[in-house]
Order: structure tokens, then sequence, then C-alpha cells
């Protein structure tokens, strides 16, 4: 058989939907303790359970106090961000938390791993999705519960709850972790990764202006808690007292901001890096000598106080395209108009924002 088929060439031009930040809420942020449980106010709560949370007081309170007709039925996709989809934070495929908030079966969901960057990513695909017409209405749900899942168990030190932690990334006989180029040792941990590119910009900041930043982070948002501008976003949570895990109570703010806090008081908080010099990442800058001299002190100079907090929590954003901001009737907060993203050594991933920030700007035709 002789079959001829006619290939007709089109040229299909789809015009990008505009994308907008409709609402979000959150969970209170706790402070985190893998070596001591009690000291998280969440200590007794799955991460999963904190962003089911989200979910239900978004469709059962949030939306319809708007006077929204928007139902969970509604929804195109739930994309679930988590740094360590493991053990309690398995989420089969971001499944398991909108099945527990009673989303119906045809609701589908995705959960992504891109490390501290998960719960962002949920906005970049569902800002992707809704842009190119695949969806009208994206739930973005990120969580983390830092003190029950950990990203390794301190030698041996932290209670992992659940399946025993997968610590073959941290063995130092892995043929990986002492590398050069990969230098696991350090990228694993975010303030080594901190230590390390404050060495090696050691010309342009000190560790005062770290502490400085440190100070005025938590001062401000001191006072944005005192004067209520977060309440409207924080979702109450039953929690327990801190260093009473037998203790309830309904958790209405976030236990890690550190109130009252001045420059002498972060100035003095203890050290949880270790410099180049004593072993902390590959091919160190500076002797021990060189790095005295230029520090003034022979310790990391990350330190609790200058560095961000490990939390558990979670928070959802709800994103959509115009059409559906008319049919459900709501009113957008923000128009998103562009995303960006990039990879850079890991050993240094501090420097992610500034070519992120450059695409984003270049996709948008914006400077600065």
């Amino acid at each position: 058989y002789n079959l001829k088929f006619k290939i007709e060439k089109r040229k299909c031009i789809m015009e990008a939907k505009d994308v907008y930040l409709v609402d979000h809420i959150r969970t209170p942020f706790s402070q985190a303790n893998p070596l001591d449980p009690s000291k998280d106010v969440f200590s007794k709560k799955w991460g999963i359970e904190l962003a089911t949370h989200t979910l239900i007081e978004m469709f059962d309170n949030r939306l319809p106090d708007k006077g929204s007709t928007l139902k969970r039925e509604n929804v195109s996709e739930v994309l679930v961000g988590c740094s360590l989809l493991q053990h309690e934070n398995g989420t089969m495929g971001g499944r398991i938390p909108i099945l527990m908030a009673k989303f119906p079966f045809t609701v589908p969901a995705i959960a992504f791993d891109k490390q501290d960057g998960s719960g962002m990513t949920t906005l970049h695909v569902g800002f992707a999705n809704i842009s190119m017409g695949y969806s009208d209405v994206v739930v973005s749900l990120g969580f983390d519960q830092s003190t029950r899942v950990p990203i390794h168990s301190f030698d041996g030190k932290v209670k992992v709850y659940g399946t025993p932690p997968d610590d073959i990334m941290l063995d130092p006989n892995n043929k990986w972790y002492n590398d050069d180029l990969y230098d696991w040792k350090t990228s694993r941990l975010l303030f080594q990764t901190a230590q390390k590119l404050a060495e090696e910009e050691a010309e342009h900041f000190t560790k005062d202006d770290m502490d400085k930043v440190g100070m005025r982070s938590h001062n401000l948002a001191e006072k944005a808690l005192e004067s209520g501008y977060f309440t409207e976003e924080i979702v109450p949570v039953n929690g327990h007292k801190e260093n009473e895990p037998d203790n309830k109570m309904q958790v209405v703010e976030d236990p890690s901001i550190k109130k009252g806090i001045s420059l002498d008081s972060i100035a003095s908080m203890p050290s949880i890096s270790t410099p180049g010099w004593a072993g902390g990442y590959q091919n160190p800058i500076f002797s021990k000598e060189d790095y005295i001299a230029k520090f003034g002190t022979e310790e990391g100079i990350i330190t609790t106080g200058n560095s961000a907090p490990m939390n558990s929590g979670a928070s959802l954003c709800l994103l959509m395209a115009r059409n559906a901001l008319e049919k459900f009737s709501l009113k957008p907060m923000a128009k998103i108009v562009s995303i960006g993203y990039a990879g850079v050594n890991p050993t240094v991933m501090g420097r992610g924002i500034v070519p992120a920030a450059q695409k984003a700007l270049k996709h948008a035709n914006l400077t600065v």
C-alpha cells in the first residue's frame, strides 16, 4: 500500500495569560531543634499535618469569609514543596496533604524537592502552568518539619521519627564527601556554605555587617508582629509550650523571632560554622594565622544570630488566571510578571540569588 500523508505545517501562537497572587496564609514558624525536640512548639506535629492545616483553613474559612464561590473541586492542581521529602515528610507525590484536607480525587498534585527552594519552585511551576493556559487555579504549598525530619542524624544524636535517616551522603567514606568538585561536606550545610562565601567576600563585608543585618531582621519581624502585620496571614495551630511538650497551647505567632535583640547580644551568640583552615571546606582561602588577622577570631563567623533560624511550619499561596478571578469573585493581591532561577556552585549557594534575580528582571524587561 502506498500511503500518502499530507503534512500541513501550522504556526501556533500562544498568548501568555496574566498570573495573579490572590491570597496567602501560613502557620507560625517554630524554632526547630532536632537535638532537643521539646524546644520546638510543634515537636508533636508532622509536617504534613501543618500543610494540611493551611489547606483546610483556606477552603473552609478564608475563601468563604471573602464571599468567594471557589471550592476544592475548582482547583486545577496543588503543588507541594518540601526540602526533605523523606520519612514522615513523604507525600506520595503531593497527594497525602490534599486528601487529608478532603480534596476530591480528581484534583492532581505534584511534589517538589529543590531543597530550600522547594516551596518557591511550586510558585514558579504554578506561574508557568497558568501563564501557558494549562491551569486556572493553582494552590502553591510548602512545608518542613526540621525537628522531626532533620537533614541528618547529627552522628546518631538525633531521634528521627519514622525510618532512620539515610546518612550515606554524610559518610566520610562516601566518594563525594571530600571531592574537590562536589565537596558535599560543605554544600550539605547552609551555614558552611555561608562561611565559605563570607571568606571569599571578606573584602566586601565583615561579621559586624552580618550581625547588623541579623539584628535588623529580628527587630523588623518583632515590630511587624506587634503591629498586627502578620495577623491576617498566620493560622493558629495547636502545639505546646517551649520545653513543656505535655503543656498544650495554641501557637499564634512565630517563636523563632528573637524579641528585644540588640547588636551586642547578636555579636555574642555562638558560632555554628567551621572556617576553611579548620576543615570547614575544601581548599581553604586563609591560613589559621591569616584568618585570625582578618576576622579577629579563630572561630567561624556564622552564628545563631546572623543566620536564618531552622523552622517547622507550612505556607500556602493561591494563584489564579484573570478569568478565574472573575468567575470566583476574588480580587488579586499582586500580579506576577516574571520568575527566575539559576544554578551556582553548591558550596557557595548564597550566590544563586543574584543570577536568578537578573534572569527574572531580564524576562520582565526591568533593570535595577
